[in-house]
């Protein structure tokens, strides 16, 4: 059972997105302004750099103000001078470089036509030229060849190599950390430890690390030694944008140094986005502590591609097409999708700009939350129990009967589930096991009433394909109620407002099988129903 009043726990995980990752601080702080208790925060690229500041005890206010437009780069300046806006992060030279880099992948169909050109003016100059002159005509072509030949060269060595450092941004952010989590201890170099300990949140932070050919997940249990800020800057390396990270790792035995081994990473966006998965246990020992995925929708026209176009598209497609897979995660996980104005590489947008992208994500943000996650489930919770009412009034009156416990969930398929319901906001349930129970459809009352999409209902003993027949529910046949004596299984659609589901209705009372409590249970259906044409109108 989830409830308004269990949602202050979340783990939340923060997309990667470079520019567009601004639009977290605004998704941060609609969390914060509903007292959001952050059990723990995970992050990928741009949302590594939200992520560790949160972890840290950074509010939304203190990364990016939009009412006074302060800010961490102010911050970051205090530490290094450098460091006046958001395109310093890049080093020195570096955002020229990107600048070029982004006007080239902007503009590179009439850079193409440029290059045919010269080449068709080099032969048609060959060919005009007379015998005399043939000789000279052919050098310059050349020349003009090999010149263009080695701008391509050094643009490819540049591009492989990276075009940006990181290392100023990740100095500074080490001590940011420092002094905001140890402001007594200058010397103090913060690391993945800190983190899950202290009245802190679990920080999990996503790279690739290209020296194991594998996703690196930095976790205080994995790599507790690992500075944050390497971490971070690891995580942040996207390749052709920045040079990749190198971290030295140490094997330890018998808490004592045996070897080192310098590890090289780039951006964790390329091997997971949106790390939704790397809460699993945390949400196994605590269900009822919600997930909530902060994911940047790629808005971006998608280009025919082809042979030679399909580097920009196999970027995006690595930072944002892994979505689905990131939420392969134990339990219900919530995915939050939001839109940004900015483009990857918009890292020289105006304060203006800044401050209105922090203001459309808390709204966005507020907005989904509270239909999703506050409204849905006190709407759901209140079906429950009026259907509890309803259900204990018509029984009372079946002559001889008294209506007994009553238990009533709203049963919901998970995300990408196909084969099973969840029971969702239920009442009646405090004190029995099946209480958030995963039914399969086959081989249940609910899964059958779903699947035809007609209501049933069953006294016990049930027949025995639909009494979790197999060796596949064993466990599951342990949770049942051992009490229960009927069921009725009540699905409801409604294409307007996107919703289908079933509400499952059981009780302990043995009823006798006759025509007064065939057309009780009539009753409780048509009720059911119109009770939940009201709500319907509120959730579309």
């Amino acid at each position: 059972m989830r409830t308004a009043a269990r949602l202050n726990r979340a783990f939340v995980a923060f997309s990667g997105g470079g520019a567009k990752g601004l639009i977290h601080v605004g998704a941060l702080r609609a969390l914060e302004d509903r007292n959001v208790v952050f059990q723990g925060v995970a992050g990928t690229s741009a949302g590594a750099i939200v992520a560790a500041l949160r972890a840290a005890g950074f509010s939304s206010r203190e990364i990016l103000d939009p009412d006074s437009g302060v800010s961490v780069i102010d911050r970051l300046h205090e530490i290094d001078p450098g460091i006046n806006k958001a395109t310093d992060i890049f080093g020195r030279g570096g955002w020229v470089r990107l600048r070029l880099f982004r006007w080239t992948s902007r503009h590179i169909s009439a850079l193409k036509t440029i290059a045919v050109g010269v080449g068709v003016a080099d032969f048609a100059g060959i060919l005009a030229a007379g015998e005399s002159h043939s000789r000279w005509a052919i050098c310059g072509a050349l020349l003009t060849s090999a010149l263009l030949v080695w701008v391509a060269k050094q643009s490819v060595r540049c591009l492989i190599g990276g075009l940006a450092d990181i290392k100023g941004f990740r100095d500074a952010l080490a001590i940011l950390l420092q002094r905001r989590m140890f402001p007594d201890a200058p010397e103090r170099v913060v690391t993945m430890s800190d983190f899950g300990r202290d009245g802190r949140p679990t920080l999990k932070v996503v790279g690739a690390n290209l020296s194991e050919r594998k996703l690196h997940l930095f976790s205080p249990e994995r790599t507790p030694d690992i500075p944050v800020a390497d971490a971070v800057a690891a995580s942040i390396c996207l390749p052709v944008i920045f040079r990749p990270w190198t971290i030295e790792t140490r094997e330890i035995a018998d808490g004592e140094t045996v070897s080192t081994k310098d590890m090289v990473f780039v951006d964790g966006g390329i091997v997971s986005n949106l790390p939704a998965w790397p809460f699993d246990e945390e949400r196994e020992l605590d269900p009822e502590a919600l997930t909530i995925a902060v994911a940047i929708a790629d808005l971006s026209r998608a280009p025919v591609v082809d042979r030679f176009n399909w580097l920009p598209s196999a970027i995006r497609t690595a930072l944002f097409g892994s979505g689905e897979l990131n939420l392969r995660a134990s339990g219900r996980s919530e995915q939050l999708e939001l839109e940004s104005r900015l483009d990857l590489l918009d890292f020289d947008m105006t304060l203006d700009d800044a401050r209105q992208e922090v203001r459309d994500g808390e709204a966005a943000t507020g907005v989904w939350l509270d239909k999703w996650l506050f409204k849905r489930p006190d709407l759901y919770r209140t079906l429950c129990l009026e259907t509890q009412r309803l259900a204990a009034a018509i029984l009372s009156d079946a002559p001889d009967d008294t209506p007994g416990r009553i238990r009533v969930a709203i049963a919901l398929p998970d995300r990408d589930y196909r084969h099973s319901l969840r029971l969702e906001f239920s009442v009646g349930y405090e004190r029995d096991p099946d209480e958030g129970m995963l039914v399969p459809i086959e081989g249940s009352v609910l899964g059958a009433a779903w699947s035809k999409n007609e209501s049933r209902f069953e006294v016990a003993p049930l027949p025995p394909d639909l009494d979790l027949p197999g060796d596949s529910n064993r466990l599951r046949r342990k949770m049942v109620w051992a009490d229960w004596a009927w069921q009725v299984c009540i699905p409801i659609s409604a294409r307007e407002a996107s919703i289908h589901l079933a509400i499952r209705i059981d009780g302990d009372a043995v009823l006798p099988e006759n025509e007064l409590i065939s057309g009780a249970f009539d009753m409780l259906e048509k009720s059911v129903k119109d009770l939940f044409d009201e709500v319907v109108s509120e959730l579309s």
